[in-house]
């Protein structure tokens, strides 16, 4: 069932891009964004442009783009059930053993510590990754709430990255340079969010 809510929820997303996609091509028609002012320097509506045709695809893009932050936190969700129920799929093989003695557990023992699962191996200049000072042979060891632990896909990045638009994200990145682990924040409120890296895999 989840797989088949996971599959809607794709659909949908699609929808609702091809629909920004298409109010945006008003926006381009006009040579704006989303952000430009719609009066001169006078305060009268200007000329070079169809302010009400612009108007609307801004208040269009926008409520779409709320609909679909709301679509991808579900997809997220419905990812990590495919995950548990994948995972509780396989038999176990561990028999039943007694319990063991409670032992007193500092906060660093009972939270493992992160571990890297992807590296980076090129830096798209001027794009996201570039801009948070994300460089080649970096790894990185979390994005938000993803770590090595629920990884399962390259796709769950960009989901995560999409899910964040509009706001921040951080991300736990491990310099090849120093060795040191560093958090930094993805600034996602613009309108070029490509996080513009090639990534590879790795085993953990």
């Amino acid at each position: 069932m989840s797989r088949e809510s996971l599959h809607r929820l794709m659909e949908l997303r699609s929808q609702l891009e091809a629909e920004i996609e298409q109010h945006g091509t008003v926006l381009r028609a006009n040579k704006i964004g989303m952000h430009e002012r719609l009066t001169d320097s006078e305060g009268f509506p200007r000329t070079d442009v169809d302010v009400m045709a612009v108007r609307t695809a801004r208040h269009s893009i926008i409520c779409l783009q709320n609909d679909r932050k709301v679509i991808m936190a579900e997809i997220e969700k419905e990812m990590a059930l495919c995950f548990e129920l994948q995972r509780n799929a396989t038999p176990s093989t561990v028999q039943e053993q007694a319990p063991p003695e409670p032992m007193e557990l500092d906060e660093a023992e009972v939270k493992p510590p992160l571990q890297p699962f992807v590296l980076v191996e090129k830096v798209e200049r001027g794009l996201l990754a570039d801009r948070m000072g994300i460089q080649n042979r970096d790894k990185i060891l979390q994005i938000g709430t993803l770590s090595s632990v629920n990884f399962k896909s390259m796709n769950q990045i960009q989901a995560m990255i999409q899910n964040a638009r509009g706001g921040k994200l951080p991300f736990v990145v491990r310099k090849a340079n120093t060795g040191k682990d560093v958090t930094v924040e993805a600034d996602l409120t613009g309108s070029d969010i490509r996080f513009g890296v090639l990534l590879k895999l790795l085993n953990t």
